[in-house]
């Protein structure tokens, strides 16, 4: 019924915009009877040979214009309307042209304007309702492609017009074709007297999205220039830099926004978040060295007689590892901090727990790396005591983890591996139950 309501609506526009426009010209004048009887083709031919008459006429290519408008909302699906509405455009631009070079102004050239809106607004609404009304959005199979049609036909129409390429980039991402959503924003920002903070946000997530780290570092760099107390922009600008491999650039960053508010628990998180992922990147990086090692010290028994330089990039090997340790236990402990800081802030955040907890585990992990390739059997003892600890702390804040939010079946899977490793059989089975295992 609304459809039939807007259609109706539409036609009634048409039969105004005709009426205010009589004309003395007969090609005209068939033309806009053959438009009305929906005879589009037919009206488009005797509009060209009005302008091979009238050639200095803007009112054919006023006709024109109307005709591809109207034969457009004829056309299924709506992606297959862009040709019409290319000419349209085309048409509207060249009426206009020769409207202000006339001596005398038709009245027509008052009704461009009106009818490029209408048929922008035609295209523009319908996008909306595919996003908002359920009802519409339940009666095709894909109903953000179908939006993402009618707005790319309404900024065809309307290329001047902020509100559709900033709403084609939104509905874009949450159809994640960041691609279209990343030209879409780009467009809506340079029809922009200043574009607002979350435009550049918008620009740099689906830029991030799209894998172009670089793009997105660039678009919140410039933002964060523009808006430099947009909390979602630094904090964003943190995370690109991380994915970036900046590592310290994105520490840098988040702690500019601890100065200015030192009790923010939530800037605190996200530091000891990315401390966090940082030495679980290194301990990554270890545990990839130790295998490396692994395979040499096989490869030392196949070929003694390469000993030397097998043994040498073992030596180096171990090396690297023991400077990473070094370095991430440095992250470790002001990560350590910055989440006991969170906890004091903020004591019933079960993600505060879990992320500390993960901090012990990585420190535990690297331990039982270098007590696995050492051949002192006392430092082995001492290495493996070392590594239980940092896991019984890990143990503890999951479990408190678990108090807060029980229902979490991967605080659950965590913890039962802990208790595994410290030989905790009866905790284990029923973590593993909890956890739905």
């Amino acid at each position: 019924m609304k459809k039939l309501f807007r259609n109706l609506l539409a036609a009634f526009l048409f039969v105004g915009v005709l009426a205010s426009c009589e004309s003395t010209d007969p090609l005209i004048e068939e033309a806009q009877k053959n438009i009305f009887t929906q005879n589009y083709d037919s009206a488009l031919a005797i509009l060209d040979r009005s302008i091979q008459q009238n050639p200095n006429s803007g009112v054919p290519y006023y006709y024109k214009a109307m005709t591809y408008a109207e034969q457009a909302r004829m056309i299924e699906p709506p992606a297959n309307r862009k040709d019409n509405y290319k000419n349209f455009r085309e048409s509207v631009e060249t009426a206009r042209d020769l409207f202000s070079q006339a001596e005398e102004t038709p009245s027509e050239a008052e009704s461009v304007t009106p009818l490029v809106l209408n048929t922008w607004g035609f295209e523009h609404n319908a996008a909306i309702e595919y996003v908002n009304n359920d009802s519409v959005r339940q009666q095709v199979e894909n109903p953000l492609e179908v939006s993402i049609s009618h707005l790319e036909n309404a900024v065809i129409i309307n290329p001047d017009s902020v509100l559709s390429w900033a709403i084609l980039a939104q509905v874009a991402g949450m159809a994640e074709n960041y691609e279209t959503a990343i030209s879409a924003q780009e467009e809506a920002m340079e029809l922009m007297d200043k574009p607002e903070s979350n435009d550049y946000l918008r620009l740099g997530i689906y830029q991030r999205n799209s894998g172009n780290v670089d793009g997105a570092l660039s678009t919140l760099q410039n933002g964060v220039e523009m808006y430099p107390d947009s909390i979602a922009l630094v904090q964003n600008l943190a995370d690109v830099y991380m994915a970036a491999g900046q590592r310290e650039k994105s520490i840098e960053t988040i702690e500019t926004l601890i100065e200015r508010d030192p009790d923010n628990a939530q800037y605190r998180l996200a530091l000891g978040t990315q401390l966090l992922q940082a030495t679980t990147e290194i301990s990554e990086q270890i545990t990839s060295n130790y295998d490396m090692v692994y395979d040499l010290n096989s490869e030392l028994r196949n070929n003694p007689g390469k000993r030397e330089s097998i043994n040498s990039s073992i030596d180096s090997l171990i090396s690297l590892n023991q400077e990473l340790t070094v370095e991430m236990d440095a992250l470790s402990a002001k990560a350590q901090d910055e989440l006991n800081r969170v906890v004091e802030l903020r004591p019933e955040d079960p993600k505060a727990y879990e992320y500390l907890a993960i901090s012990y585990q990585n420190k535990a992990a690297a331990l039982y790396e270098e007590r696995n390739f050492t051949e002192d059997n006392e430092l082995a003892s001492e290495l493996d005591q070392q590594a239980k600890a940092e896991l019984r702390k890990a143990m503890e804040n999951y479990e408190k983890a678990v108090e807060l939010d029980p229902d979490n079946s991967q605080y659950w899977q965590s913890l039962s591996r802990i208790y595994v490793q410290l030989d905790m059989q009866e905790k284990a089975e029923e973590a593993m139950k909890k956890a739905g295992m």
